[in-house]
């Protein structure tokens, strides 16, 4: 069981400074935590990277963070989205008691704030009516992890969170209370959960369940001490080849790009097949961010796809408008190079003919 610590900290923001670029998985412009240390403590999370002790040995429970947010929303553009997607999950067990996660979102249904909460817990279903009224006003998006349906390996990966059963049924009770929802498959850990069987399994279940979208990224080993770590994992689930890091990962914190590109096509391709979006479609945030947080959105979610499937010259392209967009360096001139002119032009207050 988890210590709980009660802190009060006014010195510290309770956002990340404004991302210099717009982040496509999660659609923010800000990310926060609620509490430091997670519960769960699953052994591939990146958290583990950033406390000296174990991540799930203390929760700290930030007790004036809803008066510290009260301070500065005002001052937040209505047209970023803020992610409570950073580093603990805002629902672990302690939120039963302390209910901060609540607290926050009461202040962004105020404030007619645009979030998204990424959880694997249940709990969030308490707050859905929270959750619609801040859709309604603006943008409230909840997105779930998901990274096998195989009961067996989720107990060995993720023993102390939520089963793969109850995200799916939290999936479809969000749905039915008309929030939208994502799936995070991540990490996709190489040996571990990245087989077609499995990826394939796990999309099927997104789509039956309702998930508007799916996510994936792949495990990040960002030092020694998270390369240990995964390594003890390894070695719990199974026997694993040397070649684990030389061929995959080639010691870099992440999986080369061939890896990357392989998984990255089987992926988009069952997606398609299921009729499942890769990326948040556009109909879900159209009209809801500002017009330059919209535009770039759609060139990066298009870049994605267009790297996925060959064309580079393309991707590099929406990469590149995307984040001069974001950052608003509209050009008329460079935008007309993209096929996605017509809808971007005018949504950015420029002549869809050119």
């Amino acid at each position: 069981m988890a210590y709980y610590q009660r802190e009060i900290a006014p010195n510290v923001p309770p956002l990340s400074p404004r991302r210099p670029l717009i982040n496509e998985y999660f659609l923010s412009s800000y990310t926060m935590s609620i509490y430091a240390g997670c519960e769960f403590g699953c052994p591939y999370c990146d958290s583990w990277v950033y406390h000296e002790r174990p991540l799930n040995e203390t929760i700290a429970i930030p007790v004036d963070l809803p008066q510290r947010l009260a301070a500065i929303l005002p001052t937040i553009d209505r047209g970023d989205l803020i992610a409570i997607s950073a580093l603990s999950d805002p629902y672990q067990p302690a939120e039963e008691t302390y209910r901060i996660t609540r607290q926050v979102l009461q202040l962004f249904a105020e404030h007619r704030q645009p979030c998204l909460v990424m959880t694997k817990s249940p709990l969030v279903l308490e707050d859905r009516s929270l959750l619609q009224k801040i859709n309604e006003q603006s943008l409230a998006i909840v997105v779930t992890t998901l990274l096998t349906l195989d009961q067996h390996l989720a107990t060995r990966i993720e023993a102390r969170a939520p089963s793969p059963q109850l995200r799916l049924e939290l999936i479809t009770e969000l749905k039915r209370a008309g929030i939208p929802v994502g799936v995070a498959l991540v990490p996709i850990m190489p040996y571990v959960n990245d087989s077609n069987l499995n990826l394939r399994r796990v999309l099927h279940a997104c789509a039956t369940a309702g998930a508007d979208f799916v996510i994936w990224d792949y495990l990040h080993i960002s030092n020694e001490r998270h390369r240990h770590r995964i390594n003890v994992l390894l070695n719990q689930l199974g026997s694993y080849p040397p070649r684990y890091y030389r061929d995959i990962y080639r010691d870099q914190a992440t999986v080369n790009p061939l890896y990357r590109h392989d998984r990255d096509y089987e992926l988009l391709q069952r997606c398609d097949e299921l009729g499942l979006a890769p990326r948040a479609p556009h109909h879900l945030f159209a009209g809801k961010l500002s017009p330059q947080n919209e535009a770039a959105l759609l060139l990066r979610h298009t870049a994605f796809r267009d790297r996925v499937q060959g064309r580079e010259r393309l991707a590099t392209l929406h990469r590149e408008l995307a984040d001069a967009v974001y950052r608003g360096r509209i050009r008329a001139v460079d935008l007309r190079q993209s096929p996605l002119y017509p809808t971007i032009g005018p949504l950015l207050g420029l002549s869809a003919t050119g």
